[in-house]
């Protein structure tokens, strides 16, 4: 387990979480948070700098497309199930079990109620051909590719199929043995494609609805998956290169991949990877998961994710036999171990069940800060000891401290270790209660490496991030994730309940367009790097947040056109533990705390430089540009900008123009096109409100830099709540 210092929220997500000591069970009142916006707000306000594109407005441009449902032009397919092919010796038979032993084409039509095609070709390459299907199985996977080089799956023309999983929901026990329990409705040990210009609807009630150990493909067909866990499933990658594509999962993710080592020939594991199609994905959980990359662009995709609250069909989440619980430890403990576990054991303490606990979000009391790691506890088992170890392997025999053990209080979900001393673990059963938030990964598109975006139409209404690049996990490569984010192209238009982009490391815009519609935290990012493109953003905490990692907090942009709404109160426009660089573009920062003191427009524990392009700070003012080689900066203390449109002109030019909707007191504006020596008018609606004269580089009042570091505490005071990473 990689150990990295998180960067802690302590305003709450929309949820209230409750944190209490065991005694008597009744917790302390839990913290609630009215500040999350409407999608109906979005971003407040329209701007037309002069150096913006006439496309740029505050409503998302792109049209909304979905996949179509093939089950709404469902055919009745009649007959027994037959096959027909020229390799008349490459299958056998029995009842309406087809087992194919040989390379070739398989042409399959008719019905069965428990049929089977089974695929045994060892390293050879066989095509199934669906050309009106009606297949389902309640003891087995109805398709099933047990060896061969390939499979290729495919609709015929027009045709229209329906594979259906009946087993019951996966034990505990089959879900550890996931490969011999054939855990998919469509299951295969190979590479598998899926493919042609027919119809292919796929139900799953047992696990996956398609699922390889492999590389999946998908390509042409038009797809419906509805499954109780992942609708896709390639251990290796997933590919979609084209086609319709309507992805339900009611308790797993849409796409996933789980494998990131390298293979035998050098190639990557884990990515996926969409180049062009109509994809609609409706999860309980992540969208997308996956366990290397996620790339979209190239074909110009439109996809639509759902995660969890946002999809309509979010059932019970499917998992590996047990309950989720947490334990709850400080940073320091955090940072001093390598790992922390939970063994789970009956009367024999020898034949117990390790429960492996991994970082998911920080929690504070009061101005206290902790850490929480989820674990899935599993059933079945009377006792638990919890466990902390300076190696990366769970033992009974080498630890480096533990509790005694004792009876699971079931109705209590985390444990808070209070202190370790010697050998000694000491603390108490809490209840950490997340009602009204989801208590699982439900994020649009999460990866535990890179997230590349180069074209393509995104809408995502996630429940956690939106979109998520993780650098605290340990690939199977033997490397660490990078946690980038970087966006390079296409329309993005995300709604979240946390963040609206994340990255642990390194967020880079280099063009695109992206509307954060409603969010907690805008853009968060280690390093956040604006160089083009269009990015509008509304968020209920920062619009823009550079937190501690591996490098220096820094927020940089060097062009493009970005703008920032916050809700008002104890909130920051763009907010940086480090510093805030600015060498061209155009930045209109509207809101933040009016105050200006630990919250406002711009808030940096380091310095503001901006030295090229234009920056307008609308709200609370905490630091201003200051130095000889930054442009010349104006600041408002005190001065009212109600909606309407503003210009800056020097009296023959007009040099700045955009447009506010709402009231913001103070305001600060930096920019190359300010020269000393000039005199300037601020306008609204062709009146003036506003003029000056730039003798020196700064002008005007407030800003020094002694208001205080950004980043805050947030909501002061008693209970517990969460953060969110």
């Amino acid at each position: 387990m990689k150990k990295n210092n998180k960067t802690i929220i302590a305003l709450l997500l929309g949820c209230a979480l409750l944190l209490s000591a065991c005694g008597g069970g009744q917790g302390n009142a839990a913290i609630s948070n009215d500040a999350v916006a409407t999608a109906g707000s979005a971003v407040q306000g329209n701007t037309n700098p002069a150096t913006q594109p006439e496309t740029a407005k505050v409503e998302s441009s792109a049209e909304e497309t979905h996949a179509a449902d093939p089950e709404e032009s469902r055919v009745e397919n009649t007959g027994s199930l037959s096959v027909i092919t020229s390799v008349s010796d490459g299958f056998t038979v029995s009842g309406d079990v087809y087992t194919i032993t040989k390379e070739g084409s398989y042409s399959f039509s008719g019905t069965a109620r428990e049929g089977q095609i089974v695929v045994d070709a060892e390293e050879q390459k066989v095509e199934i051909i669906l050309a009106g299907v009606t297949l389902s199985n309640s003891s087995d996977a109805p398709i099933k590719a047990l060896s061969a080089d390939k499979v290729t799956l495919t609709a015929a023309d027009g045709s229209y199929n329906e594979i259906s999983d009946l087993r019951p929901l996966r034990s505990e026990e089959e879900s550890e043995e996931e490969d011999k329990a054939a855990g998919g409705a469509i299951y295969a040990k190979c590479d598998l494609t899926l493919a042609g210009t027919g119809s292919l609807v796929v139900t799953a009630s047992y696990n996956n609805g398609v699922h390889t150990t492999k590389d999946l493909k998908v390509k042409d067909l038009a797809l419906k998956v509805t499954a109780p866990n992942n609708a896709l499933k390639g251990k290796d990658s997933v590919s979609v290169a084209s086609g319709s594509l309507l992805l339900i999962s009611t308790g797993g993710d849409g796409i996933k991949t789980e494998d990131s080592d390298v293979s035998s020939k050098g190639n990557q594991r884990g990515t996926v990877t969409i180049s062009g199609g109509t994809i609609d994905i409706y999860a309980a959980c992540d969208g997308i998961d996956a366990s290397y990359n996620v790339e979209i662009g190239k074909g110009e995709p439109v996809i639509n994710l759902y995660t969890d609250s946002y999809s309509p069909y979010t059932g019970e989440v499917v998992s590996s036999g047990g309950t989720k619980a947490y334990m709850i430890v400080s940073p320091s403990l955090y940072n001093s171990y390598k790992l922390f576990a939970a063994y789970y054991y009956n009367d024999d303490r020898s034949s117990g069940k390790w429960a492996q606990a991994s970082y998911e979000m920080p929690c504070y009391s009061g101005r206290t800060t902790y850490y929480a790691l989820s674990y899935t506890a599993p059933s079945g088992y009377d006792n638990v000891a919890f466990f902390a170890f300076t190696g990366t392997e769970a033992s009974l025999e080498d630890y480096a401290a533990a509790t005694g053990g004792g009876a699971v209080n079931g109705s209590m979900n985390a444990y808070l270790i209070s202190s370790i001393s010697g050998s000694s673990i000491s603390g108490d059963y809490v209840s950490l209660n997340t009602s009204g938030g989801s208590s699982v990964s439900a994020k649009g598109i999460k990866a535990d490496n890179e997230i590349l975006i180069s074209g393509g139409s995104l809408t995502i209404q996630s429940t956690d991030d939106a979109i998520h690049a993780n650098n605290d996990v340990t690939l199977e490569n033997g490397e660490n994730g990078l946690g980038n984010v970087t966006v390079s192209g296409g329309s993005l238009t995300l709604t979240s309940g946390d963040d609206g982009i994340h990255g642990d490391n390194v967020v880079t815009i280099d063009g695109g367009r992206i509307d954060v519609v409603n969010a907690y935290e805008g853009i968060e990012g280690n390093v956040i790097d604006f160089n083009d493109g269009t990015v509008y953003i509304y968020a209920t905490d920062d619009g823009v947040n550079a937190k501690n990692g591996s490098a220096a907090p820094l927020i940089r942009v060097n062009g493009g056109y970005l703008q920032v709404t916050t809700r008002s109160g104890d909130t920051d426009g763009l907010d940086s533990n480090g510093n805030y660089v600015q060498t061209g573009g155009f930045v209109l920062v509207l809101g933040g705390s009016s105050q200006g003191n630990m919250a406002g427009s711009v808030d940096v524990d380091g310095s503001v430089s901006v030295t090229g392009g234009t920056i307008v700070a609308l709200g609370g003012i905490c630091e201003t540009p200051s130095g000889s080689n930054n442009c010349c900066t104006v600041v408002m203390s005190g001065q009212s900008f109600s909606a309407g449109d503003y210009t800056v002109s020097d009296g023959k030019n007009i040099l700045i123009s955009f447009t506010v909707d709402g009231t913001y007191q103070n305001g600060w504006i930096a920019s190359d096109t300010f020269s000393q020596g000039s005199s300037y008018t601020l306008s609204r609606g062709g009146s003036s409100v506003y003029t000056w004269s730039q003798s020196s580089q700064s002008e005007g009042s407030g800003g020094s830099g002694s208001f205080g570091p950004g980043g805050g505490w947030g909501q002061p005071g008693g209970g517990w709540g969460p953060g969110r990473h």
